[in-house]
């Protein structure tokens, strides 16, 4: 056979990475990924990697994990640069990814200098003296120093849209990175990153050749492959074929004119809203499949959606998929800022919980009319808002897959919902059974921590705009969710240590207090720069130039003629009159003053997350429902609760580690969760140890150490000596 002259060849990332230095041709175009992207391929990645991990696995053992393509890359060789003709999407994400990890790795201070070497060699290159990043483009440079280096730096004005969007994209990775690979798993996973992860090569002779092939592979636009397998599939058993051709192609110009990315998420959404099975996960499970393969899922099910004939075929085109692709084009509109009596949709949008389309579809029908439609629509998309809330002040949602299960648990029944009155009680029963409400943000001292910047800004931006609305200004909640006009997270007490010794005598007490929500303001960017480290009686003055929640902070204003706040403070049903209190400077802003703050934001809180405010009518007598767990692959893992329950620790118990010499010391709780000497309260031994480390990344079951006859242990210890013994469970979340 005669050697083609096009030829492909595999990569593992090491491969792909190792030695290079990439370049872009003129005509390729900007690096234009989405948050939705980066965190999609993240996402993929986690997910691929945790079907195979488990903690007893040794490091050499990942490299029989399960391999994961991530597709083809077009590429031609000139000189000493690799030009990247189509691909540089993922490549320069997975660039980002792999700096992104770097930097965990120095934050855990383990004794991983090889890894760290062996990483360096990814993302950089020296050649002939001169080093450069493996994406070798001059603009990107100085963007790519502060990544690496993790250091400050200031977007300049004049940016291109590829270092505006790289910027964008580090600072999401730095946001939605799976908490789960912060800890232990960090190094195993780099480990199966590197070896198992894979992308095909096409190199071609020449630039020539470079640019034809990208225009064969590109002149289609979006590429709607999958989709069209699914309206072949469909179309070939139905009659008037060419008039549901003419339909389906409106349906996904309707689509893509709103989100051009989107119509396999809308057809994923569709199909699992309304027919798959939710009670299992993973590899194999309904929503894998229609994830990946659609057509072929619809194929195997068609009797599951009741297509027995051309005329099923027809109606399940125009009336189902057409009908309901209306309804989500709708939807996503209302996702995009934060129209009246809608706003839930733009909440979840801005959350990323994706989730609501989901769960939304699941109970819309094509033939319900426009208030009934949004009225069903706004009642689940408000309950998704509501729960993340609760769920993240009690340390239970780091990152939105955290309401999958919820939503797989909800979907069966809204199915059955008819009527936006049917939606409104199911909802208000799940409401009343939930375990979570925000008392949580006192008792576990809730607050900024290196894996929720984006929910507590979030959180301060919805406090803050329901106090400005409640005192007579215009609703401003889309200001400051709004990601191209910067608001910012704003600490009261400045990044001094040396004056509050007498509050906080140790620098882990310090960070714990400065951090806590109670002592937190939402800013504009430009305002937040302007305080750096002023002590409060400097900065107090503009605080009252500022949103009302800052400027409650100043005594002046409780006493000058503001009529909007002063109706607020003295709403006797808001009862917030003596939660309200004002500061003069650091001798009175203490840490009893931000437990004071505390539970004002709590209040708060339960004032604009409050059910009613969403419609709901929560019952007074309610009995959870018990639900079944889902069934997924086996996670042979144990547990701080399990290890509890059968004698290897007991509620109550110390456990203390050390860095740099200063010792650090937490309580285990009966029900598993960890409480730290500040008060603060995690559901993950590795959460809380990057927490009292002030880290971004920490192997908590190598760092906490129990006492034991003789000496000491570490939980990974213990958690091993329990899995010799035979102790394991299913389904446990990876630490």
């Amino acid at each position: 056979m005669a050697e083609s002259p096009i030829s492909g060849h595999g990569f593992t990332i090491e491969q792909l990475f190792s030695g290079q230095r990439f370049g872009l041709d003129y005509y390729q175009r900007e690096y234009v990924w989405t948050r939705k992207h980066v965190g999609s391929l993240v996402e993929d990645l986690y997910q691929r990697f945790a079907a195979s991990w488990h903690p007893e696995h040794s490091r050499s053992q990942t490299s029989e994990y399960a391999p994961y393509f991530l597709g083809p890359f077009v590429y031609f060789e000139e000189g000493e640069t690799t030009y990247l003709v189509d691909g540089q999407q993922r490549i320069t994400t997975l660039h980002l990814l792999l700096m992104h990890l770097r930097r965990l790795l120095v934050e855990q201070q383990i004794d991983a200098d090889d890894d760290l070497s062996e990483l360096d060699k990814l993302i950089r290159v020296s050649k002939h003296g001169r080093r450069t990043y493996t994406i070798a483009i001059d603009e990107r440079s100085a963007l790519l120093d502060s990544i690496y280096k993790g250091g400050p730096y200031t977007l300049p004005e004049n940016s291109t849209p590829s270092v505006r969007n790289l910027y964008e994209r580090a600072r999401d990775l730095d946001e939605t990175f799976p908490p789960e690979l912060r800890g232990e798993s960090l190094l195993p996973f780099l480990d199966w990153l590197r070896d198992r992860v894979c992308l095909v090569g096409i190199k071609a002779d020449s630039r020539e050749q470079g640019w034809e092939i990208f225009k064969t592979m590109n002149d289609r636009g979006v590429k709607l492959d999958p989709i069209e397998l699914l309206k072949g599939f469909l179309l070939s058993h139905a009659h008037d074929r060419h008039q549901l051709d003419v339909e389906w192609r409106t349906m996904l110009a309707r689509i893509i004119a709103n989100e051009p990315y989107t119509p396999s998420d809308f057809i994923t959404a569709m199909l699992t809203a309304k027919y798959a099975d939710l009670s299992e996960t993973g590899p194999g499970s309904d929503t894998d499949r229609i994830g990946t393969a659609a057509h072929e899922w619809v194929r195997e099910n068609h009797g599951r959606l009741n297509l027995h004939g051309k005329d099923s075929y027809h109606r399940f085109v125009t009336k189902e998929i057409c009908g309901l692709a209306d309804r989500y084009v709708s939807l996503l509109r209302a996702a995009k800022e934060p129209y009246k009596d809608r706003e839930p949709l733009f909440h979840n949008a801005v959350n990323g919980l994706d989730q609501q389309y989901t769960a939304i579809l699941a109970t819309v029908s094509p033939t319900d009319d426009l208030d009934e439609f949004w009225s069903k629509a706004v009642l689940v998309a408000g309950y998704l808002d509501l729960l993340y809330v609760r769920r993240f002040v009690n340390d239970k949602a780091r990152q939105p897959d955290a309401l999958d299960d919820d939503v797989a648990h909800l979907v069966p029944r809204l199915r059955d919902c008819r009527t936006s009155e049917d939606v409104r009680n199911l909802l208000s029963q799940e409401i009343a059974g939930l375990d979570d409400d925000f008392t949580g943000i006192t008792a576990t001292k809730f607050g900024l921590r290196h894996d929720n910047r984006k929910q507590v800004r979030y959180l301060l931006a919805r406090v803050t705009a329901w106090v400005e609305k409640e005192c007579g200004k215009p609703d401003p909640i889309a200001s400051y969710l709004d990601r191209q006009r910067p608001y910012e997270i704003e600490h009261i007490w400045a990044n001094k240590p040396e004056r509050y010794q007498s509050e906080a005598p140790t620098l882990a007490k310090f960070n714990a207090l400065r951090d806590r929500l109670g002592a937190l303001l939402l800013l504009n960017k430009s305002e937040n720069a302007s305080y750096r480290d002023v002590p409060l009686s400097e900065k107090i003055a503009a605080y009252r130039q500022q949103n009302v929640l800052a400027a409650s902070l100043h005594p002046e204003f409780h006493r000058a003629r503001n009529p909007g706040f002063r109706k607020l403070r003295n709403n006797r049903e808001y009862g917030l009159a003596k939660l309200f209190q004002s500061y003069k400077d650091d001798s009175e802003f203490t840490a009893k003053a931000i437990d004071e703050r505390q539970k004002l934001y709590q209040r708060l809180c339960e004032l604009v997350w409050a059910p009613e405010n969403y419609g709901f009518k929560i019952p007074k007598q309610v009995t959870p429902e018990r639900r079944a767990a889902r069934r997924g692959r086996a996670r042979y893992d144990v547990t701080v609760g399990e290890l509890i329950q059968n004698g290897y620790l007991a509620a109550g118990q110390e456990i203390f580690g050390t860095r740099a010499g200063e010792r650090y010391t937490a309580t285990i709780l009966g029900d598993g969760h960890v409480k730290v000497d500040s008060g603060e309260i995690f559901t993950a031994v590795s959460s809380a140890a990057m927490f009292v480390l002030n880290r971004q990344s920490a192997n908590g079951w190598t760092f906490w150490h129990v006492k034991k006859a003789g000496g000491k242990a570490t939980l990974k210890s213990v958690r091993d000596d329990a899995l010799k013994a035979g102790l394991r469970d299913k389904a446990t979340l990876l630490e």
